[in-house]
């Protein structure tokens, strides 16, 4: 296809209202010229970036892309929430740094029949050439739909395969008038996502991955290669629109909001953004790079990558670890601390097979469901208040009855109870979102919220027959991080804020109950290898505590 290029096809709109920033990033000193390039991948999930998928991408976020260069990254950074995990209400807010309660673009027929909101739909390199009239600004894409976004003032666009876009942009970029302003939308890993599926990784999806990742590699070089690189300020923005579960991310899933951000420059922090970022703050954080006041514009995003975490320095597992249960030989003996006592009540047995030599084997006999009850662990006292973490391999042997408990402190007759749960039965639904009893049952977390309310995160789909890891940790910034790991060797992870969690309950932790221990659907299946934390757990380390068991269990 032959690529398409227009300018000044449409107007637009300037509003400008008080809104509060973070700290901008610092510069003041340098005389290099600014330029930004905001990249957006269509269906990337965050955790393909750690389980080695896009190594230029990973290079970036880990500083290692040219000498001088630092990012600012997160990858529990998250889609809008006031619309659709669809491309459009994405797609724009990337571009403008609104959310779709300004846009008015909630799903993709917004974008594509009703048009746009001018009133907020100026995208950052509309307001940029409006702002700085000797720039050039270039929005180069695949997908269709942002047509209906690009025409507009003193903005170039091309529209073409993205294969044929990387090659275009990375020769545009070898001339020393190349725009100074870019944004680069990659189609590429949405199609096999939705072919093949994106959780659990189809093969198709995750060389669409690979090949994007590798079209970014070949216009960061291009960049390098500028023989005015030196001369110049560069700062690459990496997000996505939105992530994906089977082979669809309509779903209101944490597998769906859950996606990537980085923020990489000369001036800008190395290391990790605290909380949860979103993909539209992409666009008030490129104008800044430009010095334009973005005070002055109502966005919903933030500037990002003058504030990182201060990540703990590296601890023993050990430390912080009040119950570990190896069920080596059948043995209970808690490993971890003597505050908590492990008794088996009701129908459980060791079995030889287990994750990590051997397990055991929680079922179902009449009037005697079994459980295994951490006696103490209602007084246990969390880090920070409510830092926290749990790592657990489970295997089941087919679909449970009702939606049991593997792990739990909290009455689970209503979600919304305070404490929380590891679910090993619950369905989602891909018209009601999470909670819905859908035809797909799998594993699920749930924490009870301040205000009586419930959230779930996941879910995971089991491997029957099949020992599978699942690890919750929760930070001193709130946001909670679940994961899976699968035989295939992918540590799965999706995020949240969940800084009002209600983790107190007052009832003791169960293995295959309730807090109450008389939750009427009960785990049916196999555990080994139970840990339980007071403190929050690194990502590091929840890799490492998948990799052991992996390698000790083959």
């Amino acid at each position: 296809m032959k690529p398409i290029t227009l300018r000044g096809m449409m107007a637009a709109v300037l509003v400008f209202a008080a809104v509060a920033v973070l700290p901008i990033l610092a510069r003041a000193e340098s005389q290099l010229k600014p330029k930004a390039l905001v990249i957006m991948l269509d269906g990337w999930r965050a955790d393909t970036v750690s389980n080695g998928l896009t190594p230029n991408i990973k290079a970036l976020a880990d500083g290692k892309w040219q000498p001088g260069y630092k990012a600012a990254w997160s990858l529990s950074a998250s889609t809008l929430r006031d619309g659709t995990t669809e491309s459009a209400p994405n797609h724009v807010a990337i571009a403008t740094g609104m959310t779709a309660k300004k846009t008015k673009i909630n799903w993709n027929p917004d974008l594509i029949s009703r048009g746009t909101n001018a009133k907020y739909l100026p995208t950052w390199l509309v307001r940029l050439t409006k702002a700085r009239k000797d720039l050039k600004a270039l929005h180069i894409f695949r997908w269709y739909g942002d047509l209906r976004l690009s025409p507009d003032y003193g903005v170039q666009f091309i529209f073409d395969r993205d294969d044929v876009n990387a090659k275009t942009l990375a020769r545009m970029l070898s001339f020393s008038d190349a725009s100074d302003a870019i944004m680069w939308y990659i189609d590429h890993p949405d199609h096999p996502g939705h072919n093949h599926g994106f959780y659990p990784y189809s093969p198709e999806y995750k060389e669409a991955v690979r090949e994007s990742d590798g079209y970014v590699g070949e216009v960061l070089a291009a960049i390098a290669a500028r023989p005015t690189f030196a001369e110049e300020d560069w700062l690459v923005i990496v997000t996505a629109d939105h992530g994906g579960w089977g082979h669809d991310h309509g779903q209101s899933s944490t597998q769906c909001y859950t996606i990537p951000l980085i923020v990489a420059g000369r001036h800008v922090a190395q290391g990790r953004i605290p909380g949860v970022p979103h993909n539209y703050d992409a666009a008030p954080t490129a104008l800044a790079h430009f010095g334009v006041d973005v005070s002055k514009i109502d966005f919903d995003g933030k500037v990002r990558g003058g504030e990182v975490a201060q990540e703990p320095a590296p601890r023993p597992i050990e430390d912080g670890r009040a119950v570990y249960l190896p069920f080596t030989a059948g043995s209970m003996d808690n490993k971890g601390s003597a505050d908590v006592v492990a008794e088996i009540i009701g129908a459980a047995a060791p079995v030889a097979d287990g994750a990590v030599g051997g397990g055991l084997r929680i079922s179902a006999a009449t009037n005697s469901a079994g459980c295994v009850f951490l006696k103490g662990s209602e007084r246990l006292s969390f880090e920070n208040g409510a830092e926290f973490g749990f790592a657990v391999w489970a295997r089941t042997f087919g679909p449970q009855v009702g939606d049991p408990v593997v792990f739990a402190n909290k009455d689970w007759r209503a979600g919304s109870n305070p404490g929380v749960a590891l679910i090993a039965s619950r369905g989602i639904d891909a018209k009601y979102g999470m909670g819905s009893r859908g035809s797909r049952p799998g594993f699920m977390f749930n924490c009870g919220r301040t205000g009586r309310r419930r959230e779930d995160l996941g879910q995971y789909n089991p491997e029957h027959g099949e020992w599978t890891f699942y690890a919750m940790t929760r930070g001193a910034d709130g946001v909670v991080r679940f994961y899976q790991g699968r035989r295939d060797g992918n540590l799965h992870c999706v995020a949240d804020d969940l800084s009002d969690i209600a983790l107190k309950t007052g009832k003791p932790f169960f293995l295959g109950q309730d807090g109450t221990g008389k939750y009427r659907h009960p785990f049916v299946g196999d555990i080994d290898e139970f840990s339980l934390w007071t403190r929050t757990l690194s990502h590091e380390e929840v890799r490492r505590l998948f990799e052991a068991g992996r390698k000790e269990g083959k």
